[in-house]
């Protein structure tokens, strides 16, 4: 039901992409593509990968993901965020996903 809600509210706001290095978004179609090859995501991972991109370069808390990206308030503990990082590591790149080693990720703008 989330996923549907942000998807909602992707289709009703202006078509933008945004470029961060060699990699393109193009949220309200979901799509991605690194170094001009579209990388296919899970909704998730997308759903991380924007959660990232919103500020690159900053990092961005494990909790503030889980909340943002799962909708978990309380979920100190869980493995979830790591496990999804490293498959979105694996399609677009692991040097485009810093670790803050206690403290979370940050998305790295590249070149």
């Amino acid at each position: 039901l989330r996923r549907v809600e942000r998807a909602a509210e992707l289709a009703g706001s202006p078509r933008r992409t945004a470029e961060i290095g060699g990699l393109r978004m193009d949220p309200a179609a979901r799509r991605v593509w690194v170094d001009g090859s579209e990388v296919r995501l899970t909704p998730t991972e997308f759903d991380l990968l924007v959660c990232l991109a919103a500020d690159p370069g900053a990092v961005v808390t494990r909790e503030r993901l889980l909340a943002e990206v799962w909708g978990w308030n309380d979920a100190s503990g869980t493995r979830t965020v790591d496990s999804h990082v490293k498959g979105l590591r694996a399609k677009i790149g692991s040097e485009r996903v810093r670790t803050v080693h206690g403290v979370g990720y940050a998305l790295e703008a590249g070149e």
